[in-house]
């Protein structure tokens, strides 16, 4: 239903527009500096601190996106945590971190990063973009606008070092999914119409825990055979 609802919130949006954005999916797509500027090839890791990455390249341009965490919310950019980095043909370096010269602006980068979805069952990431980044001088500038990343593949998940505990993100993430899918699935009739699909869910998030998390002791796998094919 969240993937639904963004799609359907995505399409107003780009329907709003004067020249429509038309891509296909999984996509990494915008206007830089007014042009239409789309990467041809995308990825998405989490490091060991827990920041989320995603960026696009297109020939000798790279743009990477940085929020520090991976919560479906929107992060404000400029002098923050969160980031964009430009980094041109010229192999020059733009940066919403970067202060501005007092000259060209007072005020910060601007911009943000919406993360509308982080799907960890199928490890991609999806949301929208917009910032303005500037050189280490903070003269010059490069704008972003109308971005969008939709279904860009999860590449790697890290380990992160917590309070020197090592606590992996990934089965972190995916027993949180295990403990939604299990309350949706109990919330519902057993012998209802949405049983097999809340079920499949509840299956389907199991079987990517036992994957990431491992199952040394067999309980999981046990969950996953005592909800045989799902059917009523």
């Amino acid at each position: 239903m969240k993937k639904i609802t963004y799609l359907l919130v995505l399409a107003l949006g780009l329907c709003s527009c004067t020249d429509d954005l038309v891509f296909n999916t999984p996509a990494f797509i915008g206007y830089h500096n007014s042009q239409l500027w789309e990467a041809s090839s995308f990825r998405a890791n989490v490091d060991t601190s827990g920041d989320l990455t995603i960026t696009g390249v297109r020939g000798a341009e790279t743009v990477s996106l940085k929020t520090d965490n991976t919560l479906e919310k929107t992060y404000l950019l400029g002098n923050t945590v969160s980031s964009v980095v430009f980094e041109g043909a010229s192999g020059k370096v733009y940066s919403t971190n970067n202060i501005p010269n007092p000259e060209v602006q007072i005020y910060p980068s601007e911009g943000s990063i919406v993360l509308a979805e982080y799907n960890l069952i199928e490890r991609t990431v999806s949301g929208t973009f917009t910032f303005t980044a500037y050189d280490t001088e903070g003269l010059e500038t490069e704008n972003f606008n109308r971005g969008h990343f939709h279904n860009v593949p999860i590449t790697n998940i890290a380990v992160v070092n917590n309070n020197d505990t090592e606590v992996n993100v990934a089965c972190q993430n995916a027993t949180a999914v295990v403990v939604t899918t299990k309350v949706n699935l109990n919330s519902v009739d057993p012998t209802g119409v949405q049983y097999t699909d809340f079920c499949n869910a509840y299956k389907t998030a199991l079987q990517v825990n036992k994957q990431v998390c491992g199952d040394t002791d067999g309980s999981i796998q046990d969950l996953i055979d005592g909800l045989g094919d799902c059917t009523n």
